[in-house]
């Protein structure tokens, strides 16, 4: 009953905080915003309309141009469209059959535009023809090989199964010419000829059934950018509910109101649940109605809860180790950020690359294109977004005490005070800490693959490397630094050794089980090799042997040296995973 009663008195306490002028204010953003989203998506970004300007003096040719919304076209008298393109403002000039630029950039990009515009016309032309294989006499068979980075292969367009008909559908053969325009005068939609989509979902326009129709200027990445806009919706009640739950604990610690609680019969980690219960609620009822909304199901909630876990434990972590509303701030800010890029960036190579399976807003993108989605997909998904929010509500109430709570001690020694509670309650607590911590490795390791996209294979995996082993050799070491500074172990070379080994050993057995469960689907990259799946012996020592180089360094450098004897270790560890890999890197 203690946890029930908690839940009531926050609800009660967080609803009195607010007035009616800020919670109409609030609903109100939040539904202008989900218009906002909902208009884009229905109708596209419209960012490059208008984007160049044409005059021509043939209306024909000008509603050949005019069917590509990025220009704007004029129709006008040969002397009258070239006083107009003299006199600036203009970037292309057609009198006849003869095109005109001007050399800068604008222009030129004008006339690609242009050459691509007139080829999709001639393509929708051809089409319309209703005679496939005359139109098309050649045909070429693609055959995808994979690359290095494990890429999926790209389906192609496919038209929808079409229905015979005794008569066939007229074809648009040539574009009827309209009415002169007047002089400087623009026009817009003045011919039927419907675009590639509209030609390929229209009935009985070709008699084919599932034929695959890609011409090379088609060839494009297959982004679900509809659904992946939608799924965008989720982070607001997220986002906003985080900043309401870590505001509430923050004005406790301001205003000591939170000793009461403490002192209560109430366990800490009652208080804590107690508290989030409420917000978590909250935001599974207003991301429930969401998803009715966009045309999902209640069935994404499932998949959005890991997600809301975690912005409700970092906004709570924020809110325990901040000395200040400035300061909490500027660590939600951060926070807040870093997770929304690991959640949405991930979701843009949805249908292009495995690695958009690390975010499960790409299982919710899925969902809203039809797809299903599997258990060993979600599995990959959310696991460590369950491990990690855990591990950081765990650690919080480790800290959610008075001696923490209202004091002004720094971020960093509030850190290192959970993990001194935990190095005091667990039995072989080096051990177990690595394997505690590793979803924080897993989560790091995964962010920076994404990340290496941007850069050649060959050089996103030396970086990549190089991070991931100075992250691991910092989760390794952490708890005999915090031992050592703590002055909690004997500071001597044969504890150092027994620490870094029982470190070693614990994250060697922990990586193993973490990657088991939840890393086949990047087994087959090559940044999977990076990270050692499917070697035992090789890995375990060097683990050990990292751990042991950190430990010694703590030893005979000196806790302040710190991060010199983490680097050395990390030197060590990725020159080893660059050995792994050394066919990549040769070519």
């Amino acid at each position: 009953m203690g946890l029930l009663t908690i839940s009531k008195w926050e609800l009660r306490r967080a609803k009195l905080s607010f007035g009616k002028k800020t919670v109409a204010f609030s609903l109100l953003l939040i539904l202008l915003i989900g218009i906002i989203s909902f208009f884009i998506v229905q109708n596209g970004y419209h960012l490059n309309d208008n984007l160049y300007k044409v005059v021509v003096t043939d209306p024909e040719i000008g509603s050949v141009v005019g069917t590509d919304s990025k220009f704007e076209v004029y129709v006008a008298e040969e002397g009258t469209a070239r006083e107009m393109f003299k006199g600036g403002g203009f970037d292309i000039l057609i009198i006849g059959k003869n095109v005109s630029f001007k050399a800068s950039e604008k222009s030129i990009s004008a006339m690609d535009a242009l050459d691509k515009a007139v080829i999709k016309y001639d393509e929708n032309r051809l089409l319309s023809y209703n005679d496939l294989n005359n139109t098309f006499p050649v045909w070429i068979t693609i055959e995808n090989i994979a690359r290095e980075q494990a890429f999926a292969a790209p389906s192609l367009q496919k038209l929808p199964e079409l229905e015979p008909e005794s008569e066939p559908s007229p074809g648009v053969t040539d574009v009827p010419a309209p009415a002169p325009a007047p002089a400087g005068k623009p026009i817009k939609g003045t011919v039927p000829t419907p675009s590639i989509s509209e030609v390929k979902t229209q009935k009985n326009v070709l008699p084919i059934k599932e034929n695959a129709l890609s011409t090379p200027s088609h060839f494009n990445p297959p982004i679900p950018f509809k659904s992946v806009v939608l799924s965008f919706l989720f982070i607001f009640p997220m986002y906003f509910i985080a900043q309401l739950f870590s505001a509430s604990i923050m004005e406790e610690r301001v205003r000591r109101r939170g000793e009461l609680l403490l002192v209560s019969p109430v366990s800490s980690w009652k208080i804590v649940i107690g508290k989030l219960l409420p917000y978590l609620l909250l935001t599974l009822v207003l991301m429930g109605g969401i998803a009715i909304y966009i045309g999902g199901n209640l069935w994404m909630l499932l998949i959005l809860l890991p997600l809301v876990l975690m912005f409700l434990s970092t906004a709570f972590l924020g809110a325990i180790i901040s000395r200040s509303f400035k300061e909490l701030t500027f660590v939600l800010v951060f926070l807040s950020v870093s997770l929304s890029g690991y959640i949405f960036l991930p979701a843009m190579f949805a249908n292009i690359h495995a690695i958009s399976m690390i975010s499960p807003m790409t299982l919710v993108v899925k969902m809203l294109e039809g797809e299903a989605v599997v258990l060993q997909d979600y599995l990959f998904s959310t696991l460590p977004f369950y491990l990690v929010s855990f591990l950081i509500f765990t650690f919080g109430i480790f800290i959610y005490r008075e001696e923490d709570l209202f004091t002004q001690r720094s971020v960093k020694g509030k850190l290192l005070d959970s993990v001194q509670v935990f190095l005091e309650r667990v039995p072989a607590p080096i051990f177990f800490l690595s394997i505690a911590l590793l979803p924080l490795v897993y989560s790091a390791q995964m962010i920076l693959i994404v990340l290496m996209f941007n850069f050649p294979i060959r050089v996103g995996i030396v970086i990549f490397i190089f991070l991931a082993a100075f992250i691991e050799e910092v989760i390794k070491s952490v708890g005999i630094y915090t031992a050592f500074s703590r002055k909690t172990a004997d500071i001597d070379t044969r504890t150092a050794i027994k620490a870094g080994i029982y470190s070693g050993t614990g994250f060697f057995i922990g990586e193993k089980l973490l990657l088991l469960a939840v890393i086949a689907g990047i087994a087959g990259s090559v940044f999977g090799s990076a990270m050692g799946i499917g070697l035992l012996i090789f890995p375990f020592a060097l683990h050990v042997t990292g751990a042991i180089i950190s430990a010694l360094g703590l030893r005979y450098l000196g806790t302040r040296r710190y991060f010199l004897s983490v680097i050395f270790a990390a030197v060590v560890h990725a020159g080893y995973n660059l050995y792994l890999v050394r066919g990549v890197l040769s070519g």
